[in-house]
């Protein structure tokens, strides 16, 4: 037992030794490392998290390979715009889009809402036939002033879906400009009214849209903070419409791009019977769609003024089923049209824009003056007439606008002029009954448009109206109207 307690009091007296020895160890400092030491660690830090930072870029493509197609993990998508966007290609940005991503991921999809809020004050110093968005001169009424938000619009996009190897994209929009209660303040309570809905696919050179759209033909708009729910120069020779519809859309060439479209043949006819029920129109009852098609060519750099622009010509073809007398003679005539359309920027800060048209019966397109038809027109002999039946009206026109961003102010200014003029063909208005027809209508315009900030914009406009009338003769009215947009 003795012997066994001196084996364990010189294994305690061991234990104990290595104990002291070791922290006699650590309580030992050790050496400060040099300038070059210390140079030297940090550079292999470095170093090892470069690696990392390779590492994770590499595992992170890995993953978004294996993930769902159209999922995209780093970034979203962004919108394929189609080349008919006609208010969003010509009319003016109001205000760039916000940086901040309001998006919301459905699936393999991403759902983006976005908006412009409109604040319009205007005044006329005479009648027109629309007060917040004037097209021309009217025979009767009085100047006015007021303001109106009704040209707000708002719309939800999608992106970043795909259908086999093309993608899918789809957008819905509109705004307050479908009229209003028949109540006291009913001016204030805009309807909403349906501007853009429809769906595309695109592939690398063709694309396909179903629903409602920009029209094919004459498709660019000037650019107006004043008139956003009615494209600027509307019935001054600007024709324009948003239609339901079947578009292809062709890449041709790296700058030619070829569109066609079968729309549905809405004349532009008054309703006549209840809003809510859908009566055809003298378009639709002639069973015959709408047929339009465009080319184009489209630069980036056009006269070495780093700026994209376009030129293009684009035809249209439609018929109306018109039916008359007590035994309901159908009476058939054709709307067609042929129109030629620039965007094209001159210098670094001097654009034009516009459209030159000619056919018939465009009514539909605001053509014509609205005019699209003569019912009752009369073969002129001397002083005697003749019936002569159902006549489409021939129209003519066009618009132009020059565009011009000063030096000053952070290239926030532009400065925008436009004149626009739609002239019917005279002998297609004479009728059996005497009609004051517009023979003639002239709008000239000029604007001022100062971003404060790329959402938040504040425009000043002119608009001059010179309507000719059969029988009272030229009528004039001013329009002036400020404008404060926000988007988002």
């Amino acid at each position: 037992m003795c012997s066994e307690l001196r084996r364990s009091g010189i294994f305690l007296l061991i234990i104990m030794a290595a104990v002291t020895v070791t922290a006699a160890q650590i309580a030992v400092p050790s050496p400060t490392p040099t300038d070059a030491e210390v140079r030297t660690r940090v550079k292999v830090l470095e170093q090892e998290v470069e690696a990392m930072r390779r590492e994770l870029a590499e595992l992170k493509g890995l993953v978004a390979q294996n993930s769902s197609p159209g999922k995209v993990l780093t970034a979203k998508a962004e919108p394929q715009p189609a080349v008919t966007q006609k208010a969003e290609a010509g009319q003016a940005t109001p205000a760039a889009p916000a940086k901040k991503d309001l998006g919301i991921d459905v699936g393999s999809a991403r759902l983006t809402p976005y908006g412009t809020l409109y604040l319009n004050a205007f005044g006329n110093s005479g009648g027109t036939n629309n007060a917040d968005v004037p097209l021309f001169a009217t025979t009767s009424g009085s100047g006015n002033v007021s303001a109106s938000v009704r040209q707000t619009r708002l719309g939800i996009r999608l992106e970043g879906a795909k259908v086999g190897k093309a993608r899918l994209s789809a957008i819905f929009e509109g705004d307050f400009f479908g009229g209003f209660p028949s109540v006291a303040i009913g001016e204030n309570f805009g309807v909403f009214r349906l501007r853009l809905a429809n769906a595309r696919l695109d592939w690398e050179k063709t694309s396909v849209t179903v629903g409602q759209d920009w029209m094919v033909f004459a498709p660019v708009n000037p650019t107006s903070l004043a008139a956003a729910a009615i494209p600027q120069m509307a019935a001054s020779g600007n024709l324009w419409s948003r239609l339901p519809q079947i578009k292809v859309e062709r890449k041709l060439s790296p700058n030619v791009t070829w569109q066609g479209a079968v729309l549905a043949p809405q004349t532009g006819d008054f309703a006549t019977n209840a809003a809510f029920f859908l009566q055809p129109t003298s378009g639709s009852a002639s069973r015959v769609p709408y047929l339009q098609s465009r080319i184009a060519f489209a630069g980036k750099n056009l006269f070495n003024s780093k700026k994209p622009g376009s030129v293009g010509i684009s035809g249209h073809y439609g018929r109306s089923a018109i039916f008359t007398g007590s035994n309901n003679l159908r009476n058939d005539i054709d709307s067609v049209g042929v129109a030629v359309d620039w965007n094209l920027p001159l210098s670094k800060r001097v654009g034009i824009s516009g459209e030159a048209f000619f056919g018939r019966s465009l009514g539909g397109f605001q053509g014509g003056i609205f005019q699209s038809y003569n019912s009752d027109f009369a073969f002129r002999q001397g002083v005697a007439s003749t019936a002569g039946g159902i006549r489409a009206i021939g129209s003519r026109g066009g618009w132009t606008q020059m565009s011009f961003i000063p030096p000053v102010l952070k290239d926030r200014l532009g400065i925008y002029g436009t004149i626009g003029i739609d002239d019917p063909k005279n002998s297609d208005l004479t009728s059996v009954a005497s009609r004051d027809w517009r023979l003639r209508n002239m709008t000239v315009a000029g604007e001022m448009i100062y971003k404060f900030t790329p959402q938040f914009s504040f425009g000043i406009e002119y608009r001059g109206f010179w309507t000719t009338y059969m029988i009272r003769g030229r009528q004039h009215a001013n329009h002036v109207n400020l404008a404060a947009t926000y988007s988002f």
